[in-house]
């Protein structure tokens, strides 16, 4: 293979990634994955990229430093660009539409070093190549390219992203030891398995808890030895917290920590009767108490005015109309919801919440495109949709302009008016109308506003705190889908691993897992449905959805404890204490008893209680 074979699949891959930029998803189907179309097919395209970019980046690795001397590195380097971009273009159709239509697998994606071998550097927080920013550099010259609409449509959320968050990919590099590795990190994440990223991920934030919650162990240490009685007071987080009045008084105690918030945080709970609940919080009242709180912040209000809402698809995203839109408080409770939700994921807990992969691309930085509406506000897709396939007669009757309905600014403020208002998506917008020939534009810029702009103030202050505990570039690991399955655990997975659970769980209080009981109680589980194996899930961790890694990775292990019975108690339920993991489990005479009992208790709700 000499420069010009890399030049010629250079010039191939251009054309293609300038191919599908004005191609909605729907078009990419009909002309890539219909047999009768297609003379080569996307798996195929997949497959001849996924190994040619394993070469030049991972095999015989082309260097920036040699790339421009006239040598065929030359045009390998242009391949590693233009491979690149087409490469990571495909899969982010693959992402959207994999639910769907499956034009390859997820390992296709993966080069052949990380299936076969799981080779990958730990993250060690060293030496990272020093060419990382000059290649990104050269990625976003190259994309100037692009059509003139997107550019216009996007220019100035672009500029604002890139000063936001310049360096980002930098800092990611240099968590790792190989450069090489960093490189494809920085690049194209998704040619690592999404375990395997996820294993990374987590290296990330022991490495980071180890220079934080480290340096507080040992200094509580040093405090001890020399009898200083107020040595929790500078070390621990403490916070007492009314669980009348929950996300007030964890908003006035926690939001101004800022990146302190990674620290141990030691939570003391006040009943309705103002006393202290007893316990001390070794990290269960911790868990419980973030299990409350995202229960409540994030839950959509009835009348419309909370501070997220669900979408047509039953999502949740940033809302656009909050209530008290004009108040400086509004944005430091979003600022607080994005540092409880980092925390959330920092801390590893799986909680609940599932959120539109719009708003998720937010987190990860990504623009918004008309596409990703379609999984947002189906209705409105297939309405914009329509615009581009009438003809001329018919959308001019519309009346249609370059201007939309909506409480924000073109530039993401809100309008001064109460109501809605008519706002331009380009200048004279209102004076422009929509023909056949600009058509696509109009579209695109609706999609932009209502997925990038409406929002966008309180969506930037939201990031503000997620970013305090979750740097961007850590999160830019994953695809949308993926970050969701880090939030919240697998929804693929219908019921639970059984198997796995088996393995990780902890006996207490004189059970063991040779007793008939423990037996009959797995067997119960086996023969629930994955509903209600996913119930009981919940009942005991306060989470539908099984861990990432499995459940060795929970935190604390899960454990069964033997509650005993006598004949005071023999209609006695098991009871749960969710924020220990922990299963209480009465000693039952029989298998049937112990089904019948568990499956009460579950569908019941029934379960938390404070030990």
């Amino acid at each position: 293979k000499n420069s010009n074979y890399y030049r010629m699949s250079s010039v191939f891959c251009d054309v293609f990634s300038h191919t599908l930029l004005p191609v909605d998803d729907e078009e990419f189907a009909n002309m890539f994955l219909s047999p009768t179309m297609s003379l080569l097919t996307l798996s195929e395209v997949v497959h001849y990229l996924n190994q040619e970019l394993y070469d030049v980046y991972w095999v015989h690795p082309v260097l920036l430093s040699t790339s421009f001397d006239g040598k065929d590195d030359d045009g390998r380097f242009r391949f590693l660009l233009s491979g690149t971009k087409l490469f990571n273009s495909l899969y982010d159709r693959w992402c959207r539409q994999t639910t769907t239509i499956k034009f390859c697998t997820e390992e296709s994606w993966c080069w052949k070093f990380t299936v076969a071998t799981n080779d990958a550097a730990a993250p060690v927080g060293a030496i990272a190549s020093g060419n990382i920013n000059e290649l990104e550099d050269h990625m976003d010259d190259d994309d100037d390219d692009d059509v003139q609409m997107e550019e216009n449509a996007t220019n100035n959320y672009h500029s604002r992203r890139q000063q936001e968050e310049e360096g980002e990919d930098a800092l990611l590099a240099n968590a790792f030891r190989d450069p090489k590795l960093a490189r494809v990190l920085t690049a194209c994440p998704q040619a690592l398995p999404f375990i395997q990223r996820v294993q990374m991920f987590h290296s990330l934030l022991e490495q980071d808890k180890e220079a934080t919650q480290e340096d507080t162990h040992q200094s509580m240490l040093r405090s001890m030895m020399m009898q200083d009685e107020n040595f929790l007071d500078r070390h621990w987080l403490r916070v007492r917290v009314r669980r009348e009045d929950l996300f007030a008084d964890s908003l006035r105690q926690l939001n101004t920590l800022g990146k302190k918030l990674r620290g141990k945080v030691q939570v003391t709970m006040i009943n309705k009767h103002g006393t202290e609940e007893s316990g001390i919080d070794g990290g269960g009242v911790f868990k419980e108490f973030l299990d409350d709180l995202i229960r409540e912040a994030f839950l959509p209000s009835s009348d419309g005015d909370g501070l997220f809402s669900v979408s047509p698809v039953e999502s949740l995203y940033v809302n656009p109309f909050p209530a008290g839109r004009d108040s400086i408080d509004l944005l430091q409770q979003y600022e607080f919801l994005g540092r409880v939700l980092g925390k959330a994921v920092y801390e590893s807990i799986l909680v609940e919440p599932q959120f539109s992969l719009a708003f998720l691309n937010l987190i990860l930085g990504k623009h918004n495109s008309l596409d990703d509406l379609k999984t947002f506000d189906p209705e409105i897709y297939r309405n914009l949709s329509s615009l581009r396939k009438m003809d001329e007669t018919v959308l001019a009757g519309l009346g249609l302009t370059f201007e939309i309905t909506s409480a924000y600014t073109n530039r993401g403020q809100f309008s001064n008016s109460a109501a809605t208002i008519s706002v331009p998506l380009m200048p004279n917008g209102d004076s422009i109308p929509v023909k056949k020939a600009n058509v696509i534009q109009y579209v695109h810029l609706v999609a932009h506003h209502k997925l990038n702009i409406e929002g966008s103030i309180q969506t930037k202050a939201f990031l503000r705190g997620f970013r305090d505990l979750i740097p961007a570039s850590w999160v830019r690991l994953f695809s949308a889908s993926e970050l969701q399955k880090l939030i919240s655990g697998d929804d693929a997975v219908k019921g639970i691993d059984v198997d796995n659970m088996k393995r990780s769980m902890q006996y207490a209080g004189g059970y063991h897992p040779s007793q008939p009981i423990i037996m009959w109680f797995w067997e119960v589980l086996e023969e629930m449905s994955a509903e209600r194996q996913r119930k009981f899930l919940k009942f005991m961790t306060s989470c539908s959805r099984q861990p990432l890694l499995g459940f060795q990775a929970l935190i604390p292990l899960p454990c069964i404890q033997q509650i005993h019975l006598d004949d005071s108690n023999r209609d006695k339920l098991p009871t749960s204490s969710t924020c220990m993991n922990l299963l209480k489990l009465p000693k039952y005479d029989n298998k049937e008893t112990l089904r019948e009992k568990l499956l009460y208790a579950i569908e019941a709700g029934a379960g938390f209680e404070l030990t």
